[in-house]
Parts: structure tokens; sequence; C-alpha cells
């Protein structure tokens, strides 16, 4: 049963390196969407602190740069945490809210935004379907 012995040595010895470019392969892969995915989630993420602007009392553009920043927050459904989802409209809720808040509420609120976005960017993490609570009802169309 040598030959069986070499047979299976054989098997190994070519098989082995097969089974590692493919393990290679998908680890690549997944780090190829993790850095896709970060890159995207960082340029929104600038750009939605860009817009943070047009809530600046006196701000030139103000109008258009909130529209804009709705618009970057609307996107972050698509592949944000739910934390950075819920700060971003609390301080929507700050600025728009039907009841007034103060300046310190308002920078409170924004800060906090700006954490949440920070923490997501630190942690490098793919949001992943299970990683979310949010439902339909909670998606709010918004006005400036």
């Amino acid at each position: 049963n040598m030959c069986e012995v070499l047979s299976s040595v054989e098997f190994w010895k070519f098989s082995a390196p097969l089974f590692g470019a493919v393990i290679a392969w998908f680890v690549n892969e997944w780090r190829k969407l993790a850095s896709e995915q970060y890159q995207r989630k960082e340029e929104s993420y600038k750009e939605l602190i860009q817009c943070l602007k047009g809530f600046y009392e006196g701000a030139p553009n103000s109008s258009e740069l909130k529209i804009e920043f709705l618009n970057k927050l609307n996107r972050c459904w698509l592949y944000c945490p739910d934390d950075v989802i819920k700060k971003g409209y609390a301080f929507l809720d700050t600025v728009n809210g039907t009841n007034p808040s103060t300046d310190e509420i308002k920078k409170e609120a924004m800060g906090e935004f700006i954490v949440a976005i920070r923490k997501d960017l630190l942690s490098r993490k793919l949001v992943k379907v299970k990683d979310t609570n949010l439902k339909a009802d909670d998606f709010k169309h918004l006005k400036v």
C-alpha cells in the first residue's frame, strides 16, 4: 500500500497550494471590499462635515449646504451604522425641530454626530444587515 501513501502525498502536494490560493483570494476580496466601503464612507463623511457649515448663522450658501447635508445623510442609509444615522437625525432635530434648541444643545448634538462618525471610521468595520435595527419608519423625509 505504498502506492496509496505516495498517491495521497502527491494529491496533497498539488492540492494544498491550490487550497491556499483559494483562501488567499477570498481574503483578498474581503479586504478589497472593506477598503472600498471605507473609502466611500470616508469621502461621504468628509462631505457631510463640510456641509455642516450651512448650519452656522450667516454662512454663505447655507440653504444649498443644508439640502446637500440632507441628501448625504439619506445616503448614509446605504452603508453607515445606525448610530451615525440616529445622531445625524438628532442633530437635525436641534436645528429644525419644532422645539427651539439652545446653541449649547445644537453644539452638543453636532459633537455627538461627529464622534459617531469618528468611531465608525476608526473601527473600519463592514456594516452588515444583522448589525442594523433601523426600520422603514426610521427614515425621515425632512425639508430644510
